[in-house]
């Protein structure tokens, strides 16, 4: 089953919390010695040994005494240098953090561009990388580009033709992301709603494929619009 994406034109909030922990380099494990240390350091009020891995990869030595001496395999440990920097504030240091910026992308995904096909890249410690209002997440789902102020999802007009409705927004083409236009009457209640419009849009140049679509609403009153895109 495919997972959809979906993103409305509207105001977004994206919180992201984590607990504080201590983390701690105590020593490589990677030399395949496959013994422990008698030697401890205590930090954080516990005791700490360091402990070697062997015969990679295999599985758990067990002693003559019948006591489990080791056990085969990498381990890893970490040293967190600069617990200060924690570009999103969510108390994970940018170290520790697989999402430096809090805008829902992995670092890995911006510095690959892989939400982008490696187009572009992004800023992983700069959640909205352009400056255009939109997250670097919003435009990984919109497939729009991060880097360009001017490539953003939006309702760029809503005009009248007669007794209609004419609402117009920049979309991606080649049939790549389905579009579904809502309304709402002028009562100012609740959100957008009532669908009079689902589909995919062609048009557009590669790579971004950037063109515009009008939907015309002939319902004859004031209303609101809202525009919503999916990624499939």
């Amino acid at each position: 089953m495919k997972t959809i994406r979906k993103l409305f034109i509207a105001l977004l909030s994206l919180y992201a919390g984590a607990a504080l922990a201590d983390f701690y380099h105590i020593g490589t494990v990677h030399n395949g010695v496959g013994s422990i240390s008698d030697n401890t350091v205590s930090l954080g009020g516990r005791d700490w040994r360091h402990v070697s891995a062997a015969a990679q990869p295999g599985g758990i030595g067990i002693g003559s005494a019948g006591t489990i001496d080791h056990r085969s395999g990498f381990l890893q440990a970490v040293e967190v240098r600069r617990r200060d920097l924690d570009t999103d504030g969510d108390g994970v240091p940018d170290e520790l953090d697989w999402d430096n910026d809090g805008d829902g992308l992995s670092d890995w995904d911006e510095v690959t561009g892989a939400p982008w096909g490696g187009i572009v890249t992004s800023n992983p410690n700069n959640p909205d990388t352009d400056g255009d209002g939109a997250s670097d997440l919003m435009e990984a789902i919109a497939g729009t580009d991060p880097t360009n102020p001017d490539s953003v999802f939006e309702i760029i007009h809503i005009d009248s033709d007669g007794a209609d409705a004419e609402v117009t927004w920049t979309a991606r083409g080649n049939h790549e992301r389905i579009y579904v236009v809502r309304t709402l009457d002028d009562s100012y209640d609740g959100t957008p709603s009532e669908v009079i419009w689902s589909n995919t849009v062609a048009g557009g140049e590669a790579p971004w494929f950037e063109t515009t679509e009008t939907v015309t609403d002939p319902a004859g009153d004031a209303r609101f619009f809202a525009i919503e895109v999916l990624k499939p």
